[in-house]
């Protein structure tokens, strides 16, 4: 038993106590080390094992609003498609970044302890940490001043350039209208409530003069839709859906139409649902289009002359399906089939593997789905929910197979319904447009909304940007091209 040091007088005993404990605190370091070593790898470990359960969790919990059977789960984003990966992305840093403000606190009362008055700063040291804060939005009433020169040789007055504006004379700037209508058109605050918040900060401005800011900045941008119009069209496919809208002071209802692909969104309103519509948006397209199954777009199937072919929409089939499996359990049988098609999609990362994929599995499952809808169509009656699930597949088969041959075409038109929620979100906030030009106006901001989300690319920024384009007088360009700018900078 170790003696009580503070009693003991043998120098020689204590020293020998001494280097055993010294030797003792170097392997309890060294285990020290060891343990914190294990630890960084368990919790690397841990790290690694939450990431994978976030995305198991992902792949297999969210599926929206359509619930299946435990056994039916497995579908991936459809975003994870070749033919849905953007052609370019920008980097967020370049459009949108928070703001660093710096604060240095000080302490005027002097020493807690002592009551010293005077303490001797400790130059560059400082105990840092970070806050995430709001300020509240604010309108600055700015004076601009442009300096008049006189040239001593020729005696003319120079004056110096100002800010760029939407128009001249207009006391709005650029920032203020672009805000206004991105806060519209994208978060769907209609102008009387954008005018009340204005009005809380001290900017009295009515919904009117609001609304002339949006339309003038529609008006002078106007061409950039056109141009991703034709950027859509050129490529090899196109989505198209449509849904409805109303024009408020005439009481009248009227239609969406949404063409789309991975290049941009382009959205027009019509007061009719007319195949027509379609014929016209699409006169200079040359490919597949890529529909549900409405009856409107039967005429591109009809008219020769139309150089484009019409794929149909394996989500609206399928959701037949998951609207009668309630009451028809053999529905389940379809909906599995339907979704190996899904699984097998998503093993492919390049369209050439994609081919061949289809080409080897996906076939033999078209097949099967075939003669299961034939041979339940003779064992079903038609008007039953089951029936008329099996019919609308059948009616739409050709449609249906088309991208047996063509890998760039994906299975479903979701892309344009996608497209299409936002403005919907915004019809049904504020009702509709209270007029034709309204509705155009509208039009115009989701086309350019839609084509910055689909790249990351922030709809402030080249709003802004292309507004000050068309003030010095140089070409607009689409936000694929905006972006393709801005990766070029780097």
């Amino acid at each position: 038993m170790m003696k009580n040091l503070d009693e003991e007088k043998d120098i020689n005993y204590v020293k020998e106590v001494a280097k055993v404990l010294y030797g003792s605190n170097l392997i309890l370091q060294e285990e020290i080390k060891h343990l914190k070593s294990e630890l960084i790898d368990h919790n690397q470990l841990r790290l690694e094992l939450d990431g994978k359960l976030v995305t198991l969790k992902k792949r297999f919990f969210d599926k929206g609003c359509e619930k299946l059977h435990p056994k039916l789960h497995g579908r991936d984003n459809q975003e994870l498609l070749p033919h849905n990966t953007v052609p370019i992305v920008v980097d967020p840093k370049k459009t949108s970044e928070l703001i660093n403000h710096e604060v240095i606190h000080k302490i005027s009362d002097g020493c807690p302890k002592c009551s010293k008055k005077e303490l001797k700063k400790m130059n560059e040291i400082f105990e840092t940490s970070v806050e995430i804060d709001v300020i509240e939005r604010t309108y600055v009433k700015t004076i601009h001043k442009k300096q008049k020169y006189r040239c001593p040789c020729c005696e003319i007055i120079v004056t110096a350039p100002g800010q760029e504006k939407l128009r001249k004379g207009s006391k709005y700037s650029i920032d203020l209208a672009v805000n206004v209508a991105v806060d519209k058109f994208s978060y769907h605050l209609p102008l009387e409530r954008i005018e009340r918040q204005m009005r809380e900060v001290g900017l009295n401005i009515d919904s009117k003069q609001l609304y002339s800011l949006t339309e003038m900045l529609y008006i002078n941008l106007e061409a950039i839709a056109e141009k991703i119009k034709k950027e859509v069209l050129g490529y090899g496919y196109v989505h198209i859906d449509e849904t409805r809208g109303k024009i408020l002071k005439t009481n009248t209802n009227g239609y969406i139409w949404a063409i789309t692909n991975k290049f941009g969104a382009y959205f027009q309103f019509e007061t009719t649902r007319s195949g027509l519509v379609a014929v016209e948006m699409l006169k200079d397209f040359s490919g597949t289009i890529i529909t549900d199954g409405f009856t409107g777009y039967n005429r591109f199937s009809k008219d020769e002359q139309l150089k484009t072919k019409v794929a149909n929409c394996w989500a609206h089939a399928r959701r037949k399906f998951m609207d009668a499996k309630d009451d028809f359990p053999i529905a389940e049988e379809y909906l599995l089939l339907v979704q190996a098609l899904y699984h097998i999609e998503h093993q492919a990362k390049s369209f050439e593997t994609l081919k061949e994929l289809r080409r080897d599995r996906s076939s033999p499952i078209i097949d099967q789905i075939f003669e299961w809808l034939k041979y339940h169509e003779r064992r079903t009656l038609p008007r039953s929910g089951i029936g008329k699930a099996i019919r609308y597949s059948l009616s739409l088969w050709k449609g249906l197979t088309i991208f047996l041959n063509d890998p760039m075409i994906p299975l479903d038109n979701n892309t344009a319904e996608r497209a299409l929620r936002n403005p919907v979100k915004g019809r049904d906030n504020y009702n509709g447009y209270m007029s034709i030009n309204g509705a155009d106006t509208a039009m115009f901001f989701y086309t350019i909304i839609e084509s910055c989300k689909l790249i990351k690319l922030s709809p402030r920024k080249y709003l802004s940007d292309m507004a000050r384009r068309h003030w010095n007088g140089k070409n607009l360009i689409t936000p694929f091209e905006y972006a393709r700018e801005l990766n070029e900078e780097i």
